[in-house]
């Protein structure tokens, strides 16, 4: 069973007590840690912040919405739009797709043995920290993690329903209502934040109305926003963190 470290993660326990996974190794030479997931001051604050609203949102307004995202990570947002449904009494029917996209291969088989219940086949340092992402997530809400689960088996039926990495040929199967880009920086995943690959993305993903929200706010993203129709709105960041960006199209 391999532990977080045998696949070059450790957990850091952020501000607000949630867990999240920080590379072992950095590109940078200054740095000895490489990039975390998420800011230190709160991994599900941060996700609330910059995704749980734009769920929220499309989940209220759009019958059967499409989701995509890119970067499952621990599936941080996969559980938001989950606890968002149910809160507002939705089956998993109601969602047309939750398509997500993980270049991590153990990530993706991880998150799915642990939302199926299959924790004999994980390390139990795994298994605690799905556990804690998921309690950190449902704070606050009369939602069980079992409901929480059992409402994303319906999407993720299969390992292979989590997709791989999100290549430059990539072909989505969907236009989306909600896209939610939750990538590492373009230290770690240059092309993802590259104007040529984002103008190609959403013009083959977005739906004709369709939120993206990102921790990010680079020019690249901008220019690509507005490009393909989008209204740029910029946020403030987590936690002094630089400006994160939320466009809109309808």
């Amino acid at each position: 069973m391999k532990a977080w470290s045998d696949i070059g993660f450790e957990i850091e326990i952020t501000g607000d007590l949630s867990p999240s996974l920080r590379l072992l190794a950095s590109l940078d030479p200054s740095k000895d840690r490489g990039e975390s997931m998420h800011h230190s001051g709160g991994a599900c604050t941060e996700t609330l912040l910059i995704y749980g609203e734009p769920i929220k949102e499309v989940l209220h307004n759009v019958e059967k919405p499409h989701f995509l995202i890119v970067g499952l990570g621990l599936g941080y947002i996969e559980t938001v739009i989950a606890r968002e449904a149910l809160l507002q009494n939705k089956a998993p029917s109601d969602i047309g797709l939750i398509t997500s996209y993980e270049s991590v291969p153990e990530l993706r088989k991880f998150f799915f043995k642990w939302l199926h219940d299959k924790n004999e086949v994980l390390h139990a340092e795994v298994t605690a920290t799905y556990e804690q992402m998921l309690a950190s997530v449902l704070k606050g809400t009369t939602l069980t993690p079992e409901a929480v689960k059992l409402f994303l088996r319906q999407h993720f039926a299969k390992e292979e329903d989590i997709f791989g990495s999100l290549s430059k040929e990539v072909r989505l199967v969907a236009k989306y209502h909600c896209i939610l880009y939750d990538a590492f920086s373009s230290k770690t995943s240059p092309y993802l934040w590259e104007e040529g690959f984002l103008n190609a993305f959403l013009e083959q993903g977005a739906a004709k109305s369709c939120i993206l929200s990102t921790y990010a706010c680079k020019g690249a993203l901008k220019r690509a926003l507005k490009n393909q129709g989008f209204q740029v709105i910029v946020r403030e960041g987590f936690q002094g963190k630089r400006n994160s960006t939320l466009g809109i199209k309808s």
